[in-house]
């Protein structure tokens, strides 16, 4: 049986034999330390400014995308209506319009007075009241602005008002 070391043994002596600490622990210096701190700062501020630019510019973008959806069903319908096609125009309105709009509608409402030409002002586009402004020309009419009132169902746009 060994006995039970009761105290650490002190080192051998001999060449290559190193005392725990030759110097004594001196304070770090702190310049590194702030170098990194600012660093790190600027790199912050710096993803900060890039996360805001960003997000203003993809918010843009997608104003811009729905101005073009919303301008286009306000298209599509206005085509529609000068190739006295109804059915397609109807089809570009909500249930509700619908519902108040038939076929019989359109052709006394656009039977000798057909749209002739229009103008729909994508860059006016309304995206926070979701209206759509067009200048729309009917025969024996002239010219007049109408401003379509637009509603989203389901994953397509479709006209909620300013038909009549």
């Amino acid at each position: 049986m060994m006995p039970q070391p009761t105290e650490v043994p002190a080192p051998p002596p001999g060449p290559g034999v190193v005392t725990p600490f030759a110097a004594p622990p001196r304070d770090r210096d702190l310049r590194g330390l702030w170098i990194g701190l600012g660093v790190g700062g600027l790199v912050l501020a710096l993803c900060c400014v890039g996360g805001a630019l960003g997000g203003g510019f993809l918010l843009a973008g997608l104003e811009g995308v729905a101005r073009s959806q919303l301008a286009s069903v306000v298209d599509d319908y206005l085509t529609a209506l000068r190739a006295e096609d109804y059915a397609t125009a109807r089809a570009q309105l909500c249930p509700e319009q619908q519902r108040t709009h038939t076929l019989a509608w359109y052709e006394d409402e656009y039977r000798g007075s057909e749209v002739t030409a229009f103008t729909v002002h994508e860059d006016r586009v309304d995206v926070n009241l979701v209206q759509v402004p067009a200048d729309v020309t009917r025969r024996g009419q002239g010219e007049s602005l109408m401003t379509f009132t637009m509603l989203q169902q389901t994953t397509r746009w479709v006209i909620c008002g300013g038909v009549d």
